[in-house]
């Protein structure tokens, strides 16, 4: 249709002419095209909307206009003072056909952005409108059950009057969603249906927890069955039910969260009810995860501690022992009830006793046992008492987790506790070292202690098997005889020559039965042959090394180095027993060793439990370096473990041994390599040979700490490192970036 002209009558002021801010408004009959002209002169052609409201001011619809917005009329419609509905200037004020023309732009505004159907009203009484509160009253229910069967169980009627009470307000929440699901629709439907499924799952879980009460146990004939087996059952149905609530009640809560803000409304998102329902069930999944996989590692009789501060387990050499008590010991331990440093005791003693029936433990408290506490001599908390007929022996622990000293005594729990168990066992014996002729065993500071060319440690390792450690020198008789309370005697690293009276004297001990630890050292120059021919070896003073980076220990990073070996190659014999059941993965050092053979004519029994590798050469020259035409590469051996008959009987009818073992080396067992270290688990192993504590094999555990010892040149590097180094460093680094950034900077400026 043709687009009308303004015109006297239409609406509008005479002599009123159409332009940008207010251009012509086209009043087409319904169902009709409208054409309206925009600002550049050209005619636009407007489809209808459909079912536009058409407003008129009579009852006539044909032949009432109506005005439709257009983007070229959006002036028009607000008027040039900005006002909805008011004339504007070029208006005619008090205009039928200009109000009805605005009345009907209104609704066809309205028409377009709000559809009739967008705002369906939500009846009243439907289950949205009691539906918020079903969750809160399902899980104030449970809360009743749990007051009635665990805070109030003592007094019947508050129990059932608070349990009777949260079973129904269970049921009939439950019933109450299942009702909602009924009366529901589509999408809405199945997150009631799911959010009903879960509060089924907690009324199951009551239903299970009544058959672990004494009524359902009654009415089920669970109470008939073995004491095993009810206990069994009992487990798995507590198991069982709590699982049940963790399962349904949090993915529900979760739930019931999200959907709270939409209830009213129309549509709700599935998507959104449907991710938090996930996200309950996934923690509660974990949570029961957790929980069952404890509650299992718990009925096991094990235990595995990967923390820093942890007690120390009975280690091999700890059970051997027990494994081969001659009759039974009695372990008592005071320590009050409800106690973290007996709980971590109680720990070590369990497993200690599951190793050997020989082993009864006991736990008392010292203040409910005063009788037995006084018998024992016992006067505070965090004692043990080990008893084997008349003899005891009282280790003292503490009861104070907190206090830095009992946390040490845990670390060292399985050392302490191996040497008051050797007391208890046998009697104490003597081992002696030598004297008079530069040993390391006398050594106490200086550059010796500084290298850790001292014996400390191994003194602490033998009194640790029960012996007392005593000297021998020419005061104490050695040229003359060895003591015959001498159950061992140590002859580590002379740097002077023995007397002939003092070899021939230790040689008569060794042929009686004795037992001989000698440790030669090259690295003094002097004369140790008659010592080895003692035990029938022969003994070179060239040292041995090696240019095979594998197999040297890089200590001063120089040649010299060469000559501090590394091996694993270990025997079968008793003495190397531990060390050759971890040779693949750990290995002894030798710092400058010579090399030991068979004597001829020696017909003693000469294993050689540990050798060198085959790189290693004999350095006669003493450069660190191979020389091909003098020195000869070959497996050295380093260690021997001499044995021979005496033809005698000892007290208690066995036949008598002599026992030697001899080491090219007496670095080996110095403080600098005794320890917490397979040169430590090689003296041990040796200190049991010869005592004929075989049996004993083995490592001993401990979590202590390694000291960390500074000389005063490290002490000197890390101040100057720390005060100068440091610092420049940072300023330099800061300086070289800030430099950087500036030249960048300046290429970008002349690009």
């Amino acid at each position: 249709m043709a687009v009308k002209k303004d015109e006297p009558g239409d609406g509008k002021a005479p002599g009123a002419k159409a332009s940008a801010s207010n251009p012509p408004v086209s009043r087409p009959s319904s169902g009709k095209a409208v054409t309206s002209k925009p600002p550049s002169g050209k005619a636009r052609v407007i489809e209808p909307h459909g079912d536009v409201p058409k407003v008129g001011p009579t009852e006539n619809e044909e032949d009432t206009e109506t005005a439709i917005e257009t983007p070229y009329a959006k002036d028009k419609v607000k008027g040039e003072d900005g006002d909805d509905d008011a004339p504007g200037d070029g208006d005619a004020a008090g205009g039928d056909d200009d109000a009805a023309a605005k009345a009907a732009r209104r609704a066809a505004s309205e028409a377009r952005t709000e559809p009739p159907a967008a705002k369906a009203a939500i009846p009243s009484g439907g289950p949205d409108a009691f539906g918020g509160w079903l969750v809160p009253a399902y899980v104030l229910s449970l809360v009743l059950v749990f007051v009635g069967e665990r805070i109030v169980p003592s007094d019947e009627t508050l129990r059932y009057a608070f349990s009777g009470l949260g079973v129904a307000g269970a049921l009939v929440t439950t019933l109450a969603r299942l009702r909602a699901v009924m009366g529901s629709l589509g999408e809405r439907r199945s997150v009631e249906r799911t959010l009903a499924l879960l509060m089924v799952g907690g009324v199951v879980a009551l239903a299970v927890y009544f058959t672990s009460t004494e009524t359902g146990k009654g009415l089920l004939h669970l109470a008939s069955l073995k004491a095993e087996t009810r206990a069994r059952v009992s487990a798995i149905t507590t198991v069982t039910w709590i699982a049940l609530v963790v399962l349904s009640v949090t993915p529900l809560l979760f739930g019931e969260i999200a959907l709270a803000p939409m209830r009213r409304a129309e549509r709700i998102e599935v998507r959104r009810v449907r991710a938090a329902t996930l996200a309950g069930a996934t923690l509660a999944f974990a949570a029961t995860y957790v929980t069952l996989f404890a509650y299992g590692a718990g009925e096991l009789e094990m235990k595995l501690d990967f923390s820093y501060f942890r007690t120390s387990r009975p280690g091999e050499s700890t059970k051997n022992i027990v494994k081969s008590l001659p009759e039974p010991i009695t372990v008592t331990a005071f320590f009050p009830q409800l106690n973290d440093v007996g709980d971590e005791v109680r720990g070590y003693l369990s497993e200690l006793a599951l190793a050997s029936s020989g082993v009864q433990v006991k736990y008392e408290d010292r203040l409910l046992s005063p009788a037995l506490a006084k018998e024992l001599k016992v006067q505070q908390d965090g004692v043990l008492v080990l008893q084997r007929g008349d003899s005891k022996e009282t280790l003292s622990i503490g009861a104070d987790m907190k206090n830095a000293q009992v946390q040490s005594k845990l670390k060292s729990l399985d050392v302490d506790f191996q040497k008051a168990l050797l007391k208890v066992i046998r009697t104490q014996r003597t081992a002696y070292f030598t004297v008079g002729h530069g040993e390391l065993n006398e050594q106490t500071g200086g550059a010796a202690q500084t290298e850790g060319r001292t014996a400390k440690n191994l003194k602490r390792l033998i009194e640790s098997q029960n012996y007392a450690v005593k000297d021998l020198g020419l005061p104490q008789g050695l040229a003359a005889n060895v003591p015959d309370d001498a159950a061992m005697v140590i002859v580590l690293g002379p740097a002077q020559a023995f007397q002939a009276e003092e070899v021939a004297s230790l040689k008569r001990y060794f042929e009686r039965g004795g037992r001989l630890v000698l440790a030669l050292d090259p690295d003094f120059k002097v004369d140790l042959a008659p010592l080895a021919a003692a035990a029938g070896l022969t003994w070179s003073s060239a040292i041995l090394a090696t240019d095979d980076a594998r197999h040297f220990y890089p200590l001063r990073h120089n040649d010299s180095d060469h000559a501090i070996l590394l091996t694993n190659r270990f025997s079968s014999h008793a003495s190397v027993s531990s060390l050759s059941k971890v040779s693949q993965r750990t290995a002894v050092v030798f710092r400058g060793t010579a090399a030991l053979d068979k004597a001829e004519g020696n017909t003693a029994n000469v294993d050689f439990a540990v050798r060198a590798l085959a790189e290693t050469f004999d350095d006669a020259n003493g450069n660190f370096v191979f020389d091909k035409e003098t020195e000869k590469r070959s497996s050295y051996n380093l260690a021997a473990a001499v044995t021979k008959p005496t033809g005698e009987k000892d007290k208690d009818g066995k036949d008598k041994e002599m026992r030697a073992f001899v080491l090219g080396d007496a670095d080996a067992l110095s403080d600098g390599a005794v320890g917490d270290t397979p040169n430590g688990l090689l003296a041990l192993d040796v200190i049991r040979w010869l005592g004929g504590d075989e049996s004993f094999l083995g490592a001993v555990t401990s979590n202590e700490d390694v000291k960390i010892e500074h000389t005063k040149q490290k002490d000197a590097f890390w101040f100057y490192g720390m005060v100068f180094v440091v610092p420049l460093g940072v300023l330099g680094a800061g300086f070289l970036a800030t430099r950087r950034r500036t030249k960048k900077g300046a290429r970008r400026a002349t690009a």
